[in-house]
């Protein structure tokens, strides 16, 4: 019998995986993580003997998107899928756009109720750090703690991809952008094992059952 599990992830270009396009890729070109989740999973489950699951990951990332716009679309986006799970990583447009963390994080809580509501499961994650603009910051900081501190409280899982991302100052690490705000390959490659290894592998102990 094959159990099956389905993932959602909601958020903006950096759930899309934008990269701009530059001397080293004139095209358009998108490396989501959930693409490389997939392929974590397709190696993690039959060595953990948990090949009787199958698990899928959807992607309803949008570029440009802000946490009042995932809000507004997440009855049509997330709950018609009707899936287990929905990764939620957003509001670095927000903060872009000057909001304050408060209002972004009240709109990310908000996503967190609406899912549970729905019989969803959800799963936050911290925002990415920034190159270049330096300024944005502590308010990165203050919205990931906000994260970090609802979520602690409310039994909500997280990945802390600005743990993950960032270099001691707590910039992104040039490693891992493109441009100071997306991510190249190898850094949704690293936002997806840390989700993995964060959030997903601890769950499959509950899935083996």
């Amino acid at each position: 019998m094959v159990d099956r599990i389905r993932f959602v992830a909601l958020g903006d270009s950096l759930t899309v995986g934008f990269q701009p396009p530059s001397a080293f890729l004139p095209g358009k070109e998108e490396f989501p993580y959930t693409r490389f989740l997939e392929i974590i999973l397709s190696r993690e489950l039959p060595e953990k003997g948990l090949g009787h699951l199958e698990v899928s990951f959807g992607n309803v990332g949008m570029l440009g998107d802000t946490t009042r716009s995932m809000l507004e679309r997440f009855d049509a986006h997330v709950a018609a899928l009707e899936p287990d799970y929905v990764i939620v990583w957003g509001g670095i447009n927000d903060l872009f756009g000057l909001k304050a963390p408060e209002e972004i994080h009240g709109n990310l809580r908000r996503i967190y109720g609406k899912a549970l509501e729905a019989g969803i499961k959800p799963v936050a994650c911290t925002l990415t750090s920034v190159q270049g603009f330096d300024a944005l910051l502590p308010r990165i900081r203050e919205l990931n703690a906000l994260i970090t501190g609802h979520c602690g409280a409310h039994g909500i899982p997280v990945a802390d991809l600005f743990a993950a991302t960032s270099d001691e100052s707590g910039r992104l690490r040039e490693a891992f952008s493109s441009d100071g705000v997306h991510l190249n390959h190898a850094g949704y490659q690293r936002v997806a094992y840390t989700i993995y290894f964060e959030v997903i592998e601890p769950l499959l102990e509950e899935w083996r059952g």
